[in-house]
């Protein structure tokens, strides 16, 4: 698993699950780069849908 910068949460990406990223949810989405800055940190790591589409509702 996964963890997502913000929730902690799973956030299903396919490399780490050893899937090809192509195939990866967050292929079909596009992240705003103000919840990017929300979930900045030293290490790269996916934001979770669930996040994603929480952001798209109310903001960070």
């Amino acid at each position: 698993m996964s963890e997502c910068p913000l929730c902690k949460g799973d956030n299903a990406c396919a490399i780490s699950n050893e899937k090809n990223p192509e195939f990866c949810w967050c292929m079909t989405v596009q992240i705003p780069s103000q919840l990017l800055e929300c979930a900045s940190s030293n290490r790269k790591t996916c934001i979770c849908q669930t996040c994603v589409d929480e952001w798209n509702k109310k903001g960070c």
